[in-house]
């Protein structure tokens, strides 16, 4: 038999979260697929007892979040970004690539990001010389689209607006540019002994869009790498699992110093 029926069903939460990472909440990474994925809150208590009266003070001290999970995309550029500075990073450049022509399918949206398929190993500014729409033609840059970088990714793209000479979504747009792929990346490691601090968010997306989500606001990287190979015959991938581990962030006020919970999936 029932003992009480469901208070609020808009407190029953579902499914994963995304886990991003980087310098600042302006600069999260997403770090992609990912398993495990955990947030847990710990500190060690701390009681002052009478002989005559019970506990008399409760408090805690060591007040940490600590958020981990196993990496299922291994990229390098990710992994030197949560293990905060104490690695040096490189790309090796590859040949470059004159004209190439990458052609957007129908779908795409005014003033809305449109990363180019193909960045520079450097992530520096493309060269693009032409974007030419199947309806509109030839469209003008710094009039019609604008080369941006996208802030959270560092990657390069363009954003086409609802101009004079774009006067329609419905149609291709064929991008031609110049870039130089990397043709390694590198993580060196050994002799950096400072770990910079992250700022760690997971964020859970409903059915409605709605989020509930953890910020944590000054976490450094707690675990080294360790990659265990599966067998060639495995369904599973190779995985790397990560954990940081926040701290206060005495810069910010008492009762804000560690993380946040966001939540307007229960409004």
């Amino acid at each position: 038999m029932a003992q009480t029926i469901v208070q609020d069903s808009t407190t029953i939460r579902f499914g994963s979260g995304k886990l991003e990472v980087g310098d600042a909440v302006g600069g999260l990474v997403n770090l992609g697929a990912m398993r495990a994925v955990k947030f847990t809150e710990e500190f060690d208590k701390i009681s002052i007892m009478s002989d005559n009266a019970g506990e008399i003070y409760a408090g805690i001290r060591n007040h940490k979040a600590i958020v981990e999970g196993e990496l299922m995309e291994i990229n390098l550029t990710n992994l030197n970004n949560i293990r905060g500075g104490i690695d040096t990073y490189a790309t090796v450049v590859g040949d470059a690539v004159t004209g190439h022509s990458e052609v957007i399918a129908v779908g795409w949206k005014y003033d809305k990001f449109i990363e180019l398929p193909h960045q520079n190993a450097t992530l520096a500014k493309p060269t693009i010389t032409s974007v030419t729409g199947s309806t509109n033609d030839a469209l003008v840059a710094n009039t019609d689209y604008f080369i941006v970088q996208d802030a959270g990714t560092s990657m390069w793209g363009i954003v086409v607006i609802d101009s004079n000479t774009v006067t329609t979504e419905n149609q291709t747009l064929t991008i031609v540019y110049n870039y130089t792929p990397a043709a390694a990346k590198t993580l060196t490691t050994g002799g950096k002994l400072t770990i910079s601090p992250k700022v760690v968010r997971i964020t859970n997306t409903d059915a409605n869009g709605k989020i509930f989500r953890i910020t944590v606001y000054k976490a450094t990287n707690a675990q080294g790498i360790t990659l265990e190979l599966v067998a060639d015959d495995s369904e599973d991938p190779n995985v790397i699992p990560i954990k940081l581990e926040g701290v206060l962030d005495v810069s910010r006020n008492a009762g804000d110093q560690l993380f946040e919970i966001y939540d307007t999936q229960n409004v």
